[in-house]
């Protein structure tokens, strides 16, 4: 069975225009990029970019997390407030009347909501979006330092009406569990630390079942060396159905900076053996490692059968190419191969 058509397609996160709230009290000006920097591709992030850094915040107030069911939790005072009568954007993303906005806080423990929308802003903490599905209710990360980004999907009754991570700050850790429709993951920077024994480690993961899914502008990088546990940097996984779905939908994997390096792991697992339509992969941009030999046999793309005919099904790969070294601007294919040309 097909996803839903009902599924709306997530926010783009792209440059807000004049006469629009930035989150901040202001009023930004016509072309002005998020926080104020406007990039086109992953590989123009600095980390002065992204997390709370990048829109100036540099102190914060500890916090407890628990359970949020619509309304702000007690002991977060002052640092959090709810958007009002139609709705605010904020950083390029327009959240109801009704959201509760954290900012400035550094969250010592899991925020796991199960109800409303959250919007955490210019925080450090972790988030769980585990909203039963019909609820309604969403949430966002936008400008935080993150441990992890989760989202719970049909398999288990659940789906968040949508789920957006932008300009966030992943120093140590991916997002693990993205197993719902409609999430944007946008213009952040993930770096993956190798795992301990026994663990398997990604950036982003997916599950399959899903749709309306952009992961555009990021830059992906493995911490450290290879140590057996890494697995995708962005890792579409065909692990089984939800709701009667197993493949992938309106899916947008567009103009990431990945770094492989010492890691190891691959860089971009795309779907394997499940139905594929509307996929869109286009101007991602790979680091060279001196670490590679074969330009044909680099861990860049993950190469097995059952993958994704790019050339139908609304699906497309195009100008995904090596960033440096001996191969810079070569294009690579969904087969992993090197060429001069493109797909």
């Amino acid at each position: 069975m097909a996803p839903s058509t009902d599924d709306a397609p997530p926010d783009t996160g792209a440059n807000v225009s004049d006469g629009t709230t930035c989150g901040d009290g202001r009023t930004c000006s016509a072309g002005e990029g998020v926080g104020g920097v406007a990039i086109t591709h992953g590989s123009q992030l600095t980390v002065s970019d992204v997390g709370p850094a990048g829109i100036g915040i540099s102190s914060f107030t500890n916090v407890s997390g628990g359970t949020f069911t619509g309304t702000a939790l007690g002991g977060w005072g002052a640092l959090a407030r709810t958007v009002g009568t139609g709705g605010e954007t904020i950083d390029g993303f327009f959240f109801p009347q009704g959201t509760v906005v954290l900012q400035g806080a550094n969250i010592t423990s899991l925020v796991t909501v199960n109800s409303g929308w959250l919007v955490l802003r210019g925080c450090k903490g972790s988030i769980l979006l585990n909203h039963p599905a019909g609820n309604g209710g969403g949430g966002a990360a936008l400008y935080s330092q993150l441990g992890a980004f989760n989202t719970v999907g049909a398999k288990d009754g659940r789906q968040p009406a949508k789920a957006i991570c932008h300009r966030c700050y992943f120093p140590n850790s991916g997002l693990e569990n993205v197993y719902s429709n409609n999430v944007t993951i946008t213009e952040s920077w993930i770096a993956v630390d190798p795992g301990g024994a026994g663990d398997h480690v990604d950036g982003i993961q997916t599950w399959g079942g899903q749709s309306y899914l952009n992961f555009s502008r990021n830059r992906l990088q493995w911490n450290g060396s290879w140590n057996s546990t890494q697995s995708g940097l962005i890792a579409m996984y065909s692990d089984g159905s939800q709701g009667g779905f197993a493949g992938y939908d309106q899916v947008t994997v567009q103009d990431n900076y990945i770094v492989i390096g010492r890691g190891s792991g691959i860089g971009l697992h795309a779907p394997m053996g499940v139905p594929v339509t509307n996929m869109i992969v286009t101007g991602n941009r790979w680091a060279w490692s001196p670490d590679f030999d074969d330009p044909d046999y680099t861990p860049a793309v993950y190469r097995s059968s059952g993958a994704a005919n790019y050339k139908t099904g609304g699906n497309a790969w195009s100008n995904n190419r090596w960033a440096d070294g001996p191969y810079a601007n070569q294009f690579l294919r969904p087969d992993n191969s090197t060429r001069a040309t493109d797909y």
